[in-house]
């Protein structure tokens, strides 16, 4: 197996504590994720407005996200393009952040999650969930350099998002097991809803049969002395006796 094949992309940095928004520019410094300066900063509706005035980026320019769409993503990263920025931090909920990783993935930034609220593992996965004019979509994306989790934000939003971020850690412990049992189960449907298995016809290949490439080619049986004793009416298929191929 190729080495890319074996990687496996993670943040370099994750910092969760109480009042991590506010050593954010620092971590961008320190990290060597910017030189100069030149921070894109994306925020959403709910805590955004408040956690701008705790920000000491500099230079750093601010976009603001109404919705969580596709097109809303595409603009931002025009935008971003269009601009001479080191990187984007996303600071807001889970759609905002996928908008960020979205528009830093298409302008080619780094980008740096800063999650309010922890409703699902989208700050950190490399999927974009974004809303367009046939339904959602689900995009892949470069993951995020650093994830920032302010626990004082965490504490300040809706507890239904907290729940549902337990409830989706649980659900990964069984997603593999859910996934291997798939196949399984689906077979055992079609094997019990066969008609033709309810009258013995229905046959699965044997040891002495063979792939020939486009049909399976099964082994000479000649007929057993119970049929040709019997009355025509009487051969039925659960007699078993298999004619000659």
């Amino acid at each position: 197996m190729p080495l890319l094949a074996r990687m496996l992309a993670a943040p370099l940095v994750v910092d969760v504590r109480p009042g991590a928004i506010a050593g954010l520019g620092d971590l961008l410094t320190e990290r060597r994720i910017t030189n100069q300066g030149r921070v894109a900063v994306a925020v959403g509706p709910g805590q955004g407005e408040s956690i701008l005035t705790e920000l000491r980026l500099g230079e750093a320019e601010v976009f603001r996200i109404g919705d969580g769409s596709h097109d809303s993503a595409t603009d931002l990263g025009r935008q971003l393009r269009a601009g001479a920025y080191e990187a984007l931090a996303g600071i807001g909920g889970g759609k905002t952040i996928d908008v960020a990783k979205f528009a830093a993935h298409m302008a080619g930034l780094p980008m740096v999650a800063v999650a309010t609220s922890l409703a699902h593992d989208g700050i950190a996965s490399p999927v974009s969930t974004l809303r367009h004019e046939s339904g959602t979509g689900s995009y892949g994306v470069m993951p995020p350099v650093a994830i920032v989790v302010d626990l004082d934000r965490v504490r300040c939003a809706p507890a239904g998002l907290s729940t549902a971020g337990i409830g989706d850690v649980v659900s990964n412990l069984s997603a593999v097991a859910d996934w291997e049992r798939c196949p399984r189960q689906a077979s055992a449907t079609r094997s019990a809803t066969c008609p033709r298995s309810l009258t013995g016809s229905c046959r699965r290949p044997t040891p002495a049969s063979r792939w020939t490439g486009w049909r399976w080619r099964w082994p000479a049986r000649r007929p057993t002395r119970c049929c040709t004793s019997q009355a025509p009416a009487a051969r039925t298929s659960s007699s078993r006796c298999w004619p000659r191929r």
